[in-house]
């Protein structure tokens, strides 16, 4: 039988779905509007193209998210925009889940339900029909040769840190974010790309321990593919990005169904 949602992902082994649309790592800010209405109108046109059951966000569809409750105050333009456009999807019947990413990991049940979207675990295991098992994740528990990033990630993911830092005033929590973010931009200046990127024995175990044929994850922002030493399939989104005058440089994702796994730009295709 199948199940309504994902919120009992766990009930039967991995959910089964006829097709998905994938993305990950848009970083919408309403400093950027124009890539806010690049992104809802893919995910429009996608919807009427492609006909997904599921569209899939694995992480990172805000460059921040300092909690639920910005919802509450002020004009939050990209948030409303993507509260809209996939609420607008959920009625044609196509099912939304959203993954936590290294900087929307704050993304609560209020945020989800505008949306009628569900919360998804990180890993997360689906099998397209007839038979293609695929494991998702953000990709960035994956990059374990960064042990500072990890040990930041342990931190912030803990349920201590997140209660401490979203009872403090909002005005506070979007000020240690920006700072956040900043620190994080400088440091990365000075690793190594290797560090940033996922290690390749963590993907292989990762693929093995879900038995699934196919990995897909973002946060590298190194779109493409690779045959893994297990035989198996890793697919990276892709990023999106807009340039200084506000046209689309990059974006897209992946779509997967009985025909197997295959990219989807979103540079080429839109135009505002």
């Amino acid at each position: 039988m199948e199940r309504d949602g994902f919120r009992n992902h766990g009930a039967a082994g991995p959910y089964r779905l006829r097709s998905i649309l994938l993305c990950s790592d848009v970083h919408l800010t309403d400093d950027q509007p124009e890539l806010t209405r690049y992104f809802c109108d893919w995910l429009e046109q996608q919807a009427q193209m492609e006909k997904p059951e599921a569209i899939l966000i694995l992480g990172d569809l805000f460059d921040a998210w300092v909690g639920d409750d910005v919802l509450d105050f002020g004009q939050q333009f990209a948030a409303n925009a993507v509260i809209n456009c996939l609420s607008l999807i959920g009625r044609q019947g196509i099912k939304i889940g959203l993954m936590h990413g290294n900087r929307d990991f704050l993304l609560g049940e209020s945020f989800a339900q505008r949306c009628g979207a569900d919360l998804l675990p990180d890993p997360f295991t689906i099998t397209v029909k007839p038979d293609m098992t695929i494991t998702l994740t953000h990709g960035d528990q994956l990059c374990t040769q960064d042990i500072h990033y990890l040990e930041f990630r342990a931190q912030v993911r803990s349920d201590l840190w997140q209660q401490r830092f979203l009872s403090q005033p909002l005005e506070h929590r979007l000020a240690l974010a920006k700072n956040l973010r900043a620190q994080s931009e400088q440091e990365k200046k000075g690793k190594p790309m290797d560090i940033m990127d996922i290690t390749p024995a963590e993907a292989v175990m990762l693929t093995d321990r879900h038995q699934s044929a196919v990995l897909i994850h973002g946060h590298t922002h190194r779109p493409g593919s690779n045959v893994m030493t297990n035989g198996k399939t890793r697919w990276v989104l892709p990023d999106w990005e807009t340039n200084a005058s506000g046209a689309l440089i990059r974006g897209g994702g992946i779509l997967a169904d009985r025909h197997g796994v295959r990219p989807i730009n979103a540079a080429s295709r839109l135009t505002l």
